[in-house]
């Protein structure tokens, strides 16, 4: 799928997304799994489409991924399955940002990080793209385990900018568990 279509795909995800996480948004009453508009599937081709938005709103003081931070967040993929995320930088605290999917390691890297899987990066790891900047980037989920979605910027993972990717046998399609705000 081409950068232009990705961008204008996004655009209608995020306009769906805005919904899921303004201010009319429902409140959890406990751990549970939900479909956003955020994630689409292709079950037939193996394919999920995520629109992962940096500073989507004040939680965490802007330090997370559509509104969700210090591993609130679970998005579990069967293996085999090709990932295709696009990245928004909302631009709340008008800070940079900058999404790698990594190993599940402790203690969390100050800056930059090792991507788990070929293309899991976007660019400039370190530095982080401004708001309201866009990237891409795809990979095939080829390993089982649990990984971080995280802020390369140097402190931002560390302040908490971080949510799992679990890539799981037992998963027969991809999902989304959040915990209790």
């Amino acid at each position: 799928m081409g950068r232009r279509r990705r961008a204008s795909m996004g655009l209608a995800l995020l306009g769906a997304m805005g919904a899921t996480l303004g201010a009319g948004a429902r409140p959890l009453e406990a751990d549970e799994e939900i479909r956003p508009a955020w994630m689409k599937l292709d079950a037939g081709r193996k394919v999920v489409q995520l629109t992962l938005v940096a500073a989507a709103d004040g939680g965490n003081g802007t330090m997370n991924w559509n509104g969700y931070g210090n591993g609130d967040m679970t998005v579990t993929i069967p293996p085999g399955w090709k990932v295709e995320i696009e990245f928004r930088n909302r631009g709340l605290g008008a800070l940079p940002h900058r999404l790698v999917v990594i190993d599940d390691v402790k203690p969390l890297p100050v800056e930059g990080g090792k991507p788990a899987f070929p293309r899991a990066v976007t660019r400039r790891l370190v530095q982080g793209m401004m708001p309201p900047e866009i990237d891409s980037l795809d990979f095939t989920a080829s390993r089982e385990g649990r990984f971080l979605i995280f802020c390369g910027v140097t402190g931002h993972g560390a302040a908490g900018m971080w949510d799992y990717l679990v890539v799981s046998k037992d998963a027969t399609a991809p999902g989304v568990q959040v915990r209790k705000k």
